[in-house]
């Protein structure tokens, strides 16, 4: 509930700064409209460390679950809130015999593009979890820019074989979902050099 309502704080926060650039570039603008989205886009700010720091109280009740959340915060562009999201969203990673199921659920699966003249093409369905995809959206970018191992490798890979950068992001989601997915299931430290090496081992137990 309350990695939902950040999400919608933020939504609300986003519409709000949305409808004040447009004011200030309209032809005619309104400073009383102004200041109300001013004093909105402030009440969310404040309500969203509010919700920020619930979250810690909440974590600082269970020592395991802090434990197991803390680690996958080391990841090079996970934060609290996305690691906090992926958790929520997929109940603690319950319900999943393999990564196919989490993929799947999450919307990362790979299905046949039909559409027009791109008959042949692949694309994600994003049939599955849209919130676990928008909030790996930036830490799939920060993961890249801050050099974590793996992520950044997929990418350049990608990149070269398609040329098209969301490609490499999108893979990069993919790759963060299920590294979480391999150490909280597999309980252990991350370790930037060797983890890849977990998702691995998970993926070929996917194809046996």
């Amino acid at each position: 509930m309350l990695t939902r309502q950040h999400q919608r704080l933020q939504e609300l926060k986003n519409q709000s700064e949305n409808q004040k650039h447009a004011i200030l570039h309209a032809q005619i603008s309104d400073k009383f409209i102004i200041k109300q989205l001013d004093k909105l886009i402030k009440l969310y700010d404040q309500q969203v460390e509010q919700i920020a720091q619930e979250m810690q109280n909440l974590l600082s009740k269970d020592s395991v679950l802090k434990n197991k959340i803390d680690q996958l915060c080391k990841i090079k562009g996970l934060g609290l809130l996305s690691v906090a999201t992926l958790v929520a969203e997929t109940n603690g990673f319950e319900g999943f015999e393999n990564l196919r199921q989490l993929v799947s659920f999450a919307g990362y699966d790979v299905v046949e593009n039909q559409s027009g003249l791109r008959s042949g093409k692949t694309r994600i369905s994003k049939k599955g979890n849209s919130r676990i995809r928008r909030i790996l959206f930036l830490p799939a970018f920060n993961a890249v820019r801050f050099g974590e191992p793996a992520s950044q490798a997929l990418f350049e890979r990608v990149f070269v074989k398609t040329r098209i950068k969301m490609k490499g992001y999108v893979a990069v989601q993919k790759k963060l979902l299920t590294l979480c997915y391999a150490l909280w299931k597999k309980d252990v430290n991350y370790d930037p050099l060797y983890h890849s090496q977990h998702v691995k081992e998970l993926e070929y137990q996917d194809k046996k």
